[in-house]
């Protein structure tokens, strides 16, 4: 390298000196030219003779790049569920599954713990009441909805409000609210709930299991409507949707600006896959294509638990399985409805009228029978106050409130005038596991006490849409009913007022009209009632006519639901029986 660069220096003096200098000044410069390089050279470092010349090839050499780092795979959780959401407005449907599933996407202003025991702040980080028909509620701040909007008092009042002034038609839990008078806002922060009359029970009554109680924003209700909130969602929960394929799956991405940072989850993505069959979730779930596996059959159990990488697990909560016990008549007389006026099968004496008869159906029926075939566990029931709620009487729950007496369940229909064969019942049900096996035994139980059964099974899609969405059951029907442990929900459907809404009309005995207003009486004093100890007693009261009465329903027995669940989750289940994301863990 200095060698190149002093035959540069002396070519470049030679140039410039050739016009202005003598031989003898150029000898002189070239002399002094070299004295100059040998002393550069001199100063140079020492070369390695192994090392190779750099420059020797006179190519630029590039840097190895930076090792590009791979972006880590995406955690998603899979539930296999039998039904698909119905609605994404939460009052427009009240079913436990399709809730399970939207709810991921809404906050609530408070929530039951885990085990059901007390309250715990969500939206609403506080609230005192302020006399026995007020209760004022103060929100968190920084709230934001999906759109990144802020959540205000204003829409907590516009979401109830817009289900009160709104119809049944529009809003199915539009009756659950009509005790509000009134929302009353005195901040973005601050707002009351007002009552019509005193009311004990407005804790559980406006933030509940399948009540529609997802605060949705106003602002986005009022650009899109109904129908829009219908098809997409827009709430502050820990969920973002970002697919629905109807009867196919739904699929959440994380809240990334989730205002609750407690419940963050360790995953990215959740998915609800619909999968109606039992067998082909529990296939899936072998196979690793989910990770939980929702009612799976009692058969399969054993083997789940023998499997590597899943386990199965028993949940009991607060949902129970029914008759529904219509007493009929039902008629415009009772009822001004003009679509059930006329219809022979709708519009006529009812054999479920009389009490006698009501109470042989319950006795011919062996309620653990009838559990062990839905997998084994759970209790039976006389009302729907369950364990350890403590407005339920504990005589109502258990094998006391099973009273399975076939030869009195005879006796019973021959003193109510039938011969046997001759009192007629129509039994409405679907074909879903396990309604459809539970149909089939109960008729099984009735005709070998005396009863000609008329047992009208169906798909699930066509039950809901002929039967119980519009309320046309007969005699008989069988079904599920959620709230159990809400003191609220339990004994409000007992009230004269919920029969008519829900077309369960009142016959017209007078001892069952006396029966009747002492039940509206109790709830009236356990509803309006602050003093704990009163309201349990009342209620006790009432549950216990209910159950004698028997209507609108024949209570069976508390269900249990079978989850197969892999061991790369760990599940923190709920005794409301809500599937909610932020309760799982991805451990594996």
């Amino acid at each position: 390298m200095y060698l190149g660069l002093g035959k540069v220096c002396i070519g470049l003096l030679k140039e410039r000196m050739k016009p202005m200098v003598s031989r003898s000044t150029w000898i002189l410069a070239t002399i002094l030219a070299l004295f100059v390089l040998l002393s550069l050279l001199s100063c140079a470092p020492a070369v390695d003779p192994d090392e190779p010349d750099p420059d020797e090839n006179d190519v630029d050499v590039e840097p190895e790049p930076d090792p590009v780092e791979e972006p880590e795979e995406r955690q998603r959780v899979v539930v296999a569920v039998d039904l698909d959401v119905v609605s994404w407005d939460p009052p427009q449907d009240w079913l436990t599954i399709p809730e399970s599933i939207t709810e991921n996407a809404y906050d609530y202003l408070y929530l039951r713990n885990h085990e059901g025991s007390d309250w715990v702040p969500e939206l609403a980080h506080s609230w005192e009441w302020i006399d026995n028909q007020t209760v004022r509620f103060y929100l968190n701040e920084g709230v934001k909805f999906h759109d990144g909007t802020e959540l205000t008092a204003e829409d907590v009042r516009y979401h109830y409000r817009r289900i009160i002034d709104g119809t049944r038609e529009e809003y199915i839990l539009r009756g659950q609210y009509e005790w509000i008078d009134d929302i009353i806002v005195h901040d973005d922060y601050t707002f009351d709930v007002v009552a019509h009359e005193p009311d004990g029970l407005m804790l559980w009554k406006l933030t509940q299991q399948n009540n529609g109680a997802g605060i949705v924003s106003k602002a986005y209700v009022e650009e899109v409507g109904i129908e829009g909130v219908h098809r997409e969602p827009m709430g502050t929960g820990p969920w973002v949707l970002r697919e629905h394929i109807r009867d196919e799956h739904v699929l959440f991405d994380r809240n990334e600006d989730y205002w609750q940072t407690d419940r963050f989850p360790n995953f990215e993505e959740f998915e609800f896959r619909v999968i109606p069959e039992a067998s082909t979730r529990i296939a899936e779930l072998m196979t690793g294509g989910i990770d939980v596996a929702y009612r799976v059959l009692p058969q399969d159990e054993d083997r789940l638990k023998d499997a590597s990488g899943v386990d199965a697990v028993w949940v009991a909560g607060g949902t129970g399985y029914f008759l529904g016990c219509r007493p009929g008549p039902l008629s415009t007389e009772n009822y001004p409805e003009p679509d059930f006026a006329g219809d022979p099968e709708l519009d006529r004496e009812f054999t479920t009228r009389d009490p006698r008869i009501r109470e042989a159906i319950e006795r011919a029926i062996d309620k653990y029978a009838l559990r062990d075939i839905a997998g084994g566990h759970g209790e039976a029931f006389r009302a729907r106050a369950f364990q350890p709620l403590p407005e339920g009487d504990p005589d109502l729950f258990g094998p006391s409130a099973c009273l399975y007496d076939p030869e009195r369940a005879k006796e019973l229909i021959a003193e109510a005038g039938y011969e046997p064969g001759e009192a007629t019942l129509v039994f409405n049900a679907s074909t879903n596991w396990p309604i459809g096996d539970l149909a089939r035994v109960i008729t099984g139980m009735l005709e070998d006490v005396g009863f000609d059964v008329d047992l009208r099974l169906m798909d699930l899609t066509t039950h809901r849409n002929l039967v119980s969405g519009p309320r046309k059951l007969q005699e008989l029907g069988l079904g599920t009913n959620g709230g159990n442990l809400n003191p609220h929900f339990a004994h409000r459907s007992y009230i004269s007022t919920n029969h008519l809404r829900a077309h369960w009309v009142q016959p017209t005995d007078a001892e069952w009209q006396a029966d009747q207003e002492r039940i509206d009486e109790l709830y009236r004093i356990g509803e309006s009632t602050t003093d704990e100890q009163e309201r349990i007693e009342a209620f006790r009261e009432l549950s216990n006519i209910a159950a004698e009465q028997r209507t609108p329903w024949i209570s069976l027995f508390q269900e249990s639901n079978l989850y197969g669940i892999s061991d790369r989750i760990e599940w923190n289940m709920r005794a409301d029986e809500e599937i909610m994301g932020y309760d799982f863990k991805v451990v594996q």
